[in-house]
């Protein structure tokens, strides 16, 4: 039997054909009506880029009152669509945008337009759903798994816990993985390669998010809702036995470099579950597996996927976060880098900290860990 188990995808179904719903963009041969630059979408009214639909969506759902401050017969194209507001708002309503066609679904970014020359790749059972939209249905569920499962009370977490979150992540990371062919392709040994940094990866960032979604102030919480506090020794309960200086040393030194390196940073920018679900899917697609090459026969599927990652994330914070969405979209990126530095400071606890004693986590658990 294989230690991981191939998962079919629970969303994706894949043609017969070469091409694939990660990879089927539409052609749309219109420009913008509003302002002439390439079309996104006609689901407002009519064909329009991303930047007049941001900026139609907002005028609309914030009810603003723009005014011109020549004669309302500003020009509106490409190069000054955003000198006056005002006036590329009423060519929106002009070239047909409807307020009524503003739905609550634009929250989570532009649907693609629906293609009028050829019939587009099977997709079941919702055929306008980005790929991260799919994920985060699975993610909802897994937090919903933890939380069912968490304990009643918070405490500090001992190695049952440890283990137990290990395997949580593990199996996660798999069903999370298997939804992207490449990974589903490649052998058992290979699966293992990527799950042994995606794997922790993956417990990392939901630690990380439920620690900060629950506004948790000095702990780092797990997914069962038990914590690590940078003193070795909080909330052990009974007699504390004396521990060992380096190893309470060490301890203090991983949990405060988790804070500052993911804690932190997701607070600050208040991470959102989109967010969350793109690093994820982010670190998948752009590895740095121990094992070299890992990916070799199917890098360019790797390379669009990735590329679908960061245009479907881009244009998430575009309309959710349209003053700072370059910005934003920069530093989740950087948080990338952090989070793979500190799966190998997890990796590093499991040799010094008898609570990451991986000799005395179960088989399953110890079989993903790099000898």
């Amino acid at each position: 039997m294989l230690a991981v188990q191939r998962m079919e995808p629970e969303y994706l179904v894949y043609p017969q054909s070469t091409s694939s719903p990660v990879e089927w963009i539409p052609e749309l041969m219109q420009n913008c009506a509003v302002c002439g630059d390439r079309v996104n979408s006609c689901r407002l009214g009519c064909p329009a880029c991303l930047g007049c639909i941001v900026f139609f969506r907002r005028s609309v759902i914030h009810s603003s009152k723009y005014r011109c401050l020549r004669d309302g017969n500003c020009l509106i194209n490409f190069e000054f669509r955003s000198s006056c507001r005002a006036c590329r708002l009423q060519k929106c309503y002009h070239a047909g945008m409807k307020p009524s066609a503003v739905k609550r679904r634009d929250c989570l970014g532009p649907r693609r337009p629906s293609p009028s020359y050829s019939d587009p790749p099977v997709l079941s059972p919702e055929g306008d759903v980005q790929l991260i939209d799919r994920l985060i249905r699975i993610q909802n569920r897994q937090f919903e798994e933890h939380k069912r499962q968490s304990v009643a009370l918070p405490r500090r977490a001992d190695i049952s816990d440890i283990n137990k979150m290990f395997k949580w992540s593990l199996n996660n990371s798999i069903e999370w993985a298997s939804q992207f062919d490449p990974f589903q392709k490649l052998t058992n040994e290979s699966q293992k390669a990527v799950l042994s940094e995606y794997g922790f990866a993956f417990l990392l960032i939901d630690q990380a998010f439920r620690t900060v979604s629950e506004k948790a102030s000095g702990i780092w919480l797990l997914q069962n809702g038990t914590f690590l506090h940078p003193d070795y020794n909080y909330g052990q309960i009974g007699r504390v036995q004396e521990s060992d200086y380096q190893c309470t040393r060490r301890h203090f030194e991983f949990v405060k470099s988790l804070q500052i390196a993911i804690q932190r940073p997701f607070e600050a920018m208040d991470t959102d579950i989109f967010e969350i679900a793109a690093l994820k899917s982010l670190l998948l697609v752009s590895p740095t597996f121990p094992k070299p090459n890992i990916f070799s026969e199917y890098q360019e599927r790797m390379t669009s996927l990735k590329s679908k990652c960061c245009m479907e994330l881009m244009e998430y914070l575009s309309i959710n976060y349209y003053d700072t969405h370059v910005e934003r979209f920069g530093t989740l990126i950087l948080i990338l880098g952090e989070i793979r530095t500190m799966v190998k400071a997890l990796y590093n606890q499991t040799k010094v900290s008898d609570l990451f004693d991986s000799s005395r986590f179960d088989p399953y658990v110890r079989s993903f860990f790099l000898s």
